[in-house]
């Protein structure tokens, strides 16, 4: 595929559309089966190819040495803030997804405290308590829809541990309500209209909440500021948080809480709801899983503990959900600097992504990909996988600083649903994935609970 960039003509990797022509039937193939199209593309054209949609050439490249490529050994030649990402600004603005270099790594630093292991224990018991609460409201014989029920689950407990804004409540459902309708401009309607600006728009009425949003994030950090040092919630952290004399500035926090409010609970929801699709068809898996989770807890409420220290094969079964369902399922950039790989000269100024969903998919990486087995992630064959071959959170120094937080709270939520009742997929239902924002069932995920 000739490009010219700069007066100069320039190879992309083939693909189905050549520039500058936009595949109208590519583009429904994308929305509607979106891995299989995909991977039909890898296994026609490689491990490298083109797509043009949105106006714009992206390059895919798949597999473990692109993922070290770009996540890895040259992260800071791709940028996060002039790729798709862009396009997340107008929501959750410049926060860690959106931004690069100095900005960034002076970001992380002064987040990382509000991630350490003991903080992230702290968290965990908050989680329980709100998990067991949301729990004791469903009834056995129930018929309930999952993805959503723990979308609200997730919320609240970002409300909470984020916000610290457990009361009042009628402030924290109110936040939670404007945070989830400007959301939906991602859910949905995001690739049809992603170009249409102006009144009455989509992205118009997005705007809307989320000014209602910064209301209230705005006179909850002066209240913060005002306290002395101490809460225990991540707001608090960040309005104090100090590295090297510098502090965050009231626009940075805002924007630093609603990255994290984004990234976090819709990826719970989903990977909970995927993780019950999963297990409910395997009922092998299932027992096992529940014999570990009587057996370690004998019938108590978990603590955070219990997860860390605890519960193996949970841990497998949550890390074969994300091989087959990784939140970060592609990982769009923008090229700074030409570069070479699989005998391909990428050009600057290139949108190109990696894509863990197919390469999680790739047989010579996990053999019968296809196939739910979460005994791939026994601590020896977890080890033994190849560098960048499993990447659900991204790698390297730009890996989702709040994996462990994500991964503990689909833990508990997990246990304390698998305490109370057997679940069952009610029957005749399909799963295909919406990936916009985060890769989800796109019709939800029925359940029946049957006491236990």
């Amino acid at each position: 595929m000739k490009l010219r960039i700069h007066g100069f003509l320039h190879d992309l990797p083939p693909g189905p559309t050549s520039f500058p022509h936009f595949s109208y039937a590519m583009g429904k193939q994308l929305h509607e089966n979106p891995l299989g199209t995909l991977m039909k593309y890898y296994e026609e054209y490689g491990p490298a190819f083109t797509l043009r949609f949105l106006g714009q050439e992206m390059v895919f490249l798949i597999g473990p040495e692109a993922n070290q490529k770009i996540l890895v050994t040259d992260y800071r030649d791709f940028s996060w803030e002039q790729g798709l990402l862009a396009e997340l600004i107008p929501f959750i603005g410049y926060g860690l997804l959106t931004t690069d270099d100095d900005e960034h790594d002076r970001a992380r630093k002064l987040l990382a405290p509000a991630f350490y292991p003991a903080r992230i224990r702290s968290y965990g018991q908050r989680m329980v308590a709100r998990a067991v609460e949301a729990s004791q409201e469903l009834e056995a014989g129930d018929l309930f829809e999952l993805h959503g029920w723990t979308r609200r689950l997730a919320l609240k407990i970002a409300g909470d541990v984020l916000l610290g804004m457990d009361t009042p409540k009628d402030r924290a459902q109110f936040f939670a309500e404007h945070f989830e309708k400007g959301l939906g401009y991602y859910d949905g309607y995001f690739w049809q209209t992603l170009l249409m600006r102006g009144p009455g728009s989509h992205q118009s009425r997005m705007k809307r909440h989320v000014e209602k949003l910064d209301e209230v994030i705005a006179e909850e950090i002066d209240t913060r500021r005002a306290w002395p040092e101490g809460g225990e919630a991540v707001l608090d952290l960040l309005c104090h948080a100090e590295a090297d004399g510098e502090r965050f500035t009231k626009r940075e926090i805002r924007d630093h809480l609603f990255t994290l409010l984004f990234a976090g609970h819709d990826t719970t929801a989903a990977t909970v709801a995927w993780l019950f699709t999963l297990i409910c068809r395997h009922p092998d898996v299932y027992d096992r899983l529940q014999r570990e989770i009587d057996e370690e807890l004998e019938g108590r409420e978990p603590g955070a503990d219990d997860f860390f220290d605890g519960l193996p094969y949970l841990d497998m079964v949550l890390k074969e959900t994300l091989r087959l369902y990784p939140p970060a399922w592609f990982g769009p950039r923008f090229a700074r600097k030409e570069f070479s790989i699989y005998g391909y000269r990428i050009p600057a100024n290139t949108h190109v992504t990696y894509c863990s969903w197919v390469t999680h998919r790739l047989p010579q990486l996990f053999p019968d990909p296809e196939a739910f087995n979460p005994e791939r992630f026994s601590e020896k064959r977890y080890r033994a996988l190849e560098s960048g071959a499993y990447v659900p959170f991204g790698r390297g120094p730009r890996t989702c600083i709040g994996m462990r937080f994500g991964e503990l709270e689909a833990k508990i939520v997990t246990a304390v649903l698998m305490q109370r009742f057997k679940l069952e997929l009610f029957p005749g239902q399909q799963f295909p994935a919406r990936t916009v924002p985060t890769i989800s069932p796109r019709y939800g995920v029925q359940v029946r609970l049957r006491r236990r």
